[in-house]
């Protein structure tokens, strides 16, 4: 079997791309788990229209209708609370759920008609954390939209028992090569066979998850290494006959604490980032020692402009002192793969619901 690496794509962009004069491709990036941003391309009208039906029907399974009015708190790239009409969705960026911002926000909360909220997991805690338990069983969340990260089950059941919430759960790259829906029936991950083709290589319990896109232009990914694991399933489900997997281990939730001595989740923060920040670096990652405080090293590209860098990372973690360091190289896990963040911070019981 011929894998595709996210190393050969960067080498050798033109033998993995498609053209059409008719067909306008749009550019785009992503950081991945190794740390260096991945350079494609991807039919610019069609494949986010394509993206977008089959997460309609992901989250259908809590009711919902495209439409439908959301609250989301994801990405951080705002630095204000505003509503998108195109969305039919207020947008809340992580930064704003704080104390001056509170009265807003349990009025925007205790909306009377209910909304869905889509969030990354991490998140999700954030927002429970801030309100506290006997405020937020009042909000009338109709379902939970929850993707990006890995989401444990038994922390999904937790708040489905306790919170009375329904999940809309599922995984998903930014390549848009394969897709997959957390099923709450068998508790498993169904992959859409009309979206992507999804394969296993390995024969350890955890295997890489190989993705064959059935995109036709654009940035041909063809049994492409996602740098993702999986354990395979062992089981059928009455649902229907999906291939699936029993769990996708991902990215996973993780927190800092900021001045105020306030959690707040990393994840937003920086894979909430779609810009021209990741061909500035090759490599970054963030630890943190201190209350307060983040230490950022990075490896610059040659794209690399120091006070555009230090200045946007400034901005966006504003509730943060950064120190900055510039290395050559950033070592990984033994498994190869690269860590963004580094929590050397005792996290609190709060956290381990």
């Amino acid at each position: 079997m011929e894998i595709t690496t996210k190393e050969e794509i960067r080498e050798s962009p033109n033998r993995y791309l498609r053209k059409s004069l008719f067909v306008p491709l749009k550019r785009c990036r992503t950081g991945g788990t190794t740390g260096t941003p991945l350079v494609f391309y991807h039919n610019y009208f069609m494949t986010r229209q394509k993206e977008r039906a089959y997460i309609f029907d992901i989250w259908k399974a809590v009711g919902y209708k495209p439409f439908d009015y959301r609250i989301i708190v994801r990405g951080n790239g705002n630095s204000r609370i505003y509503y998108s009409w195109f969305e039919n969705a207020l947008i809340i960026p992580q930064n704003c759920i704080n104390e001056a911002n509170r009265k807003e926000l349990e009025t925007k909360f205790s909306y009377s008609k209910g909304f869905y909220l889509h969030v990354y997991p991490s998140t999700l805690k954030i927002i429970i954390n801030f309100f506290g338990d006997t405020l937020f069983k009042t909000f009338k969340i109709k379902g939970v939209l929850a993707g990006s990260e890995s989401f444990p089950i038994f922390q999904m059941e937790y708040y489905e028992t306790y919170y009375g919430l329904a999940f809309a759960h599922w995984y998903g790259h930014s390549e848009y090569a394969i897709l997959a829906r957390y099923c709450s029936v068998c508790k498993e991950f169904h992959f859409y066979p009309t979206y992507g083709t999804a394969a296993l290589l390995g024969s350890g319990k955890e295997k890489q998850i190989l993705a064959t896109s059935h995109n036709y232009y654009g940035t041909i990914f063809h049994n492409y290494l996602t740098e993702d694991l999986a354990i395979d399933s062992e089981t059928e489900c009455p649902i229907d006959n999906f291939p699936k997997v029993k769990t996708i281990i991902g990215r996973k939730e993780e927190y800092f604490i900021d001045k105020c001595g306030e959690w707040k989740a990393f994840g937003p923060y920086l894979f909430g980032i779609h810009s021209k920040f990741w061909e500035m670096i090759i490599s970054i990652q963030f630890t943190q020692n201190a209350v307060g405080v983040l230490h950022v090293r990075y490896v610059p590209s040659n794209s690399f402009s120091k006070n555009e860098f230090y200045e946007f990372l400034n901005l966006r973690f504003s509730q943060l002192e950064l120190e900055f360091e510039e290395v050559h190289f950033i070592e990984g896990t033994k498994r190869g793969k690269h860590k963004y963040f580094i929590q050397n911070l005792e996290i609190t019981d709060k956290w381990n619901n």
